[in-house]
């Protein structure tokens, strides 16, 4: 799904007032979702770590729609996705049985880590985000190794595709 960001800057020319758009074009994965109870704590809001779960779970099912399964790279043992930073805002209560549309984006790439972060809305509002680093780490030489270049490739995005 492609998201238009659109910013405002107000600039004073002449004595008139121009309004100029940049225009951000990002490539943008969308995971819809409705809480369960098992989702939640005893009060029937979202257990606070659950909303990194669910995060994650945009994440590999974006994996799975590339083709990509995290099943086959454990199995297949060439490299794994370890976790090394997580974090999450709590920006309004999410209960049970709400149904969470989670956007998807990779604000960094780096040589042997990405960050994906997700917004988790309810109804349009924003109510939470996450932001997951993984690093991809080889079992085999148990150390960190360069983003293969198949994760790359989806990872990247042309405005253009």
């Amino acid at each position: 799904m492609w998201m238009i960001r659109i910013l405002n800057e107000k600039l004073k020319i002449k004595g008139l007032k121009k309004i100029i758009l940049n225009i951000k074009f990002m490539s943008m994965f969308t995971y819809k979702r409705k809480v369960r109870v098992q989702d939640t704590d005893a009060t029937g809001v979202l257990y606070f770590a659950n909303q990194l779960q669910i995060g994650l779970e945009a994440f590999e099912e974006f994996l799975h729609i590339k083709g990509l399964s995290i099943g086959e790279m454990v199995k297949k043992n060439h490299y794994l996705l370890p976790i090394v930073h997580a974090e999450a805002d709590f920006f309004a209560p999410i209960h049970i049985s709400d149904t969470l549309e989670v956007t998807l984006s990779f604000p960094k790439i780096g040589t042997t880590s990405f960050t994906h972060a997700s917004d988790v809305l309810k109804d349009g509002e924003k109510v939470g985000a996450v932001e997951i680093i993984h690093v991809v780490y080889c079992p085999v030489k148990k150390e960190a190794i360069p983003i293969p270049e198949a994760l790359k490739k989806i990872f990247a995005y042309d405005v253009f595709s």
